[in-house]
């Protein structure tokens, strides 16, 4: 593989993380739930928004956003090894309280106010899951070399 790609694999890998982890740090985990069962576990956008509270058209709204941080294999790939961890993030934003700047916040202007305000938090937490992929991976190797040895 050349050097551009995966310099493009990993610029798309982490901005899709970053909007996944925006997602959770904004409390949005119904919706990282739909995401899963829509595009992982292949349910109809009508299956997935019902199972999980929410409109079809917001799902599909969130879906295309992730979608054009990088390419639907990886997108799906990535949520399938993400989701625990994603699911595993403490809200920022709390009865309309910022955890981070002790700010009273909508929880509709949840969102926005941490893309904006706490960029730093997202980028960390980003980069926490990605790392905790990794290791989930090199586990995963370890764990097949031990049985093609045994």
């Amino acid at each position: 593989m050349s050097d551009e790609r995966k310099k493009r694999l990993a610029e798309e890998r982490r901005a899709a993380l970053e909007y996944l982890a925006l997602k959770a740090l904004a409390g949005k985990k119904n919706v990282i739930a739909a995401l899963y069962d829509y595009l992982v576990e292949n349910a109809s956008p009508s299956q997935a928004a019902k199972a999980h509270g929410i409109q079809k058209t917001q799902l599909k709204s969130t879906a295309y956003q992730l979608l054009s941080k990088a390419r639907a294999p990886l997108v799906a790939k990535l949520l399938k090894l993400a989701y625990p961890y994603l699911m595993e993030v403490e809200p920022l934003v709390e009865d309309n309280y910022c955890k981070a700047c002790q700010t009273i916040i909508h929880t509709n202007h949840a969102e926005p106010h941490i893309a904006v305000k706490h960029q730093d938090i997202i980028k960390k937490t980003a980069m926490e899951i990605e790392e905790k992929i990794k290791q989930e991976i090199l586990r995963r190797k370890k764990l097949a070399a031990g049985v093609r040895s045994a």
